[in-house]
C-alpha cells in the first residue's frame, strides 16, 4: 500500500510534463522509501530502471548499453510517449568509472528533446551533499531538481496502522520513528513490548546489529560516532557535557555531528528565543532517529546483559522502566506537529510561525510559539499513567517567566485526560484548551 509522499510525487509528476529531458536526483537515506516513490511514479509511464553496480568502465558500459539499446528502440515508436530512465544507487557508477557522467551527458544530448526524464537515486546522503558537485560537476550544472526524502512524520506514519489507537501509533512511532523499511516490521497486533522484544532483543533480531549495520555503511570512525551517540542518548544535550564526557575536541565534535545532522540522525537544537533571550540554554543537541535513539539510550549501554540476560530479563531490568521517557519525548514530537497542522489551517486563535521548545536555564517549556502579531502560545505535553494537573499547569506557568511576559493562550496535552479541576477551569477560560489522546 502506497501512501504519503504526495508532495514529491507531484514534483515529479511536474518534472516529466515538461518538454526537455529534465534530470531529478531523488535521495535520502536507506530505508525512507526512494524505491516504492519511484515505483508509484512510474505507474503507466514507460520506465527503464538500471540498478547501479561497482563495475570497471569496460563492465559498466555493457550492462548500461543495453539500457541505452532499449532507449533507442524506444524513440523508434513515436507514440507521444515519454520514458523514464532510472539509475539507482548511481553513485556507485563512478567507483570504476571516473569519467561516467561526462560521457553520459554527451550522450543525453543525441537525444530529442522532452522525450526522457531522467531519474537518479541515491542512498548515499552524504556523497550527495557534499561530493557531488566536484566529482560529477557536469551532472550537477544539468540538474533541474533535487529532492531529498525524509522518514514520514507522523500523520503520515498512522496510516501504515489504521486499526491502532493513536496511543499505540506513538509508541510505534517512539521506537522505530517514520522510516518505511522498520515500520515494515512491527506487528499492529502484538503488544509494544512483545514487538521489542522480537525486534530488538531475541537472537537474530533485526535491530540487534541494524544500528552499527546502519551506520557502517554511511559513516568512518565508527567508534567516535558509537561515542558521540551514546552521549546524546543521555538526555543531556549540551555542548560542553560533549566535550567533557567524550575528551573529543569541539572542532571534531562539531565535524561528527554535522555528518549526523545530514543523515538526518541528529539535530541542533534551535531553542525558542524570547524577549528574555539570556534565559535559554545554547549549544544544545539531539539524536532526531527514534531507533537510534531507542537502541543507544537503552539497549548500547547494556549489551553485556543482552548476551547473558533472557530477552524478558532484559526488557524488565533496562526497558520497562526507562521506556516511557522515550515515549513522552515522541509525544511532544507528535504534538508539535498537530500545533503546526492546526496552525496551517486557521484552527488556532492566530497565525503561528512554526512551534518549537524552549529549552530554559530554569525549566522546559515543550510547545511555544510566536505570532506575527506577537502573541505568544505555549503548551504542555504529559504522557503518565496519571491525569494533568493544576500543579502541572502551574510548573508550565512558573517555566513562561522565562519569555519575559505572559503567554497569550495555553494549549494542554494527556494522555490520560485531565483533571476535574483543571478541566473545570480550562471549560471556563477562553485561551485554555485541552487535548486529550482522542482529539489527536
Amino acid at each position: 500500500m502506497f501512501i504519503g509522499r504526495e508532495l514529491e510525487k507531484k514534483q515529479l509528476e511536474a518534472n516529466y510534463r515538461k518538454n526537455e529531458n529534465d534530470i531529478v536526483i531523488l535521495y535520502g537515506r536507506e530505508g525512507v522509501g526512494k524505491t516504492t516513490l519511484v515505483r508509484e511514479f512510474v505507474k503507466g509511464k514507460y520506465c527503464i530502471y538500471y540498478q547501479a553496480r561497482e563495475y570497471s568502465e569496460k563492465e559498466q558500459n555493457l550492462h548500461f548499453d543495453r539500457k541505452k539499446d532499449e532507449i533507442s528502440k524506444f524513440l523508434l515508436k513515436p507514440s507521444g510517449e515519454k520514458a523514464v530512465l532510472v539509475i539507482d544507487e548511481f553513485d556507485l557508477m563512478l567507483k570504476g568509472y571516473k569519467t561516467f557522467f561526462a560521457d553520459f551527458m554527451a550522450y543525453l544530448k543525441t537525444l530529442p528533446i522532452g522525450q526522457v526524464m531522467i531519474l537518479l537515486v541515491s542512498s548515499s546522503v552524504q556523497w550527495v551533499e557534499n561530493k557531488m558537485a566536484d566529482e560529477a560537476p557536469e551532472l550537477i550544472a544539468e540538474v533541474s531538481a533535487l529532492i531529498k526524502l525524509r522518514e514520514f512524520s507522523f500523520m503520515e506514519m498512522v496510516d501504515r496502522f489504521p486499526n491502532s489507537t493513536t496511543q499505540e501509533c506513538i509508541s510505534i512511532y517512539a521506537v522505530l520513528g517514520g522510516v518505511p523499511e522498520y515500520l515494515e516490521l512491527w506487528n499492529p497486533r502484538e503488544t509494544a513490548r512483545k514487538n521489542i522484544i522480537r525486534l530488538f532483543l531475541e537472537k537474530g533480531a533485526p535491530f540487534r546489529k541494524e544500528p552499527a549495520r546502519f551506520l557502517k555503511t554511511v559513516l568512518r570512525e565508527l567508534p567516535y560516532y558509537n561515542t558521540i551517540l551514546s552521549v546524546l542518548a543521555e538526555d543531556v544535550p549540551k555542548l560542553n557535557y560533549l566535550y567533557n564526557r567524550t575528551g573529543f575536541s569541539r572542532a571534531k565534535i562539531s565535524v561528527y555531528i554535522k555528518n549526523l545532522i545530514q543523515l538526518d540522525v541528529a539535530t541542533k537544537i534551535f531553542s525558542f528565543e524570547p524577549d528574555k533571550s539570556d534565559a535559554v540554554q545554547k549549544g544544545l543537541y539531539g539524536i532526531t532517529d527514534s531507533s537510534l535513539k531507542f537502541y543507544f539510550k537503552l539497549i548500547y549501554p547494556h549489551l553485556s546483559d543482552l548476551e547473558i540476560l533472557t530477552p524478558d530479563e532484559f526488557y524488565n531490568k533496562h526497558i520497562k522502566d526507562e521506556i516511557n521517557g522515550i515515549m513522552e519525548r515522541a509525544y511532544i514530537k507528535v504534538c508539535r506537529e498537530f500545533m503546526d497542522l492546526m496552525s496551517k489551517y486557521g484552527k488556532l486563535p492566530a497565525k503561528f510561525g512554526n512551534f518549537g521548545s524552549l529549552y530554559g536555564k530554569t525549566g522546559f517549556i515543550p510547545l511555544v510559539a510566536r505570532s506575527d502579531d506577537g502573541k505568544i502560545v505555549v503548551g504542555s505535553c504529559k504522557w503518565s499513567q496519571k491525569p494533568m494537573t493544576m500543579k502541572d499547569f502551574e510548573e508550565l506557568l512558573d517555566n513562561t517567566s522565562q519569555l519575559g511576559r505572559e503567554a497569550d493562550f495555553f494549549y494542554l496535552f494527556s494522555k490520560e485526560g485531565f483533571t476535574t479541576d483543571l478541566a473545570a477551569m480550562a471549560t471556563n477560560m477562553e485561551n485554555i484548551v485541552t487535548i486529550d489522546l482522542d482529539d489527536l
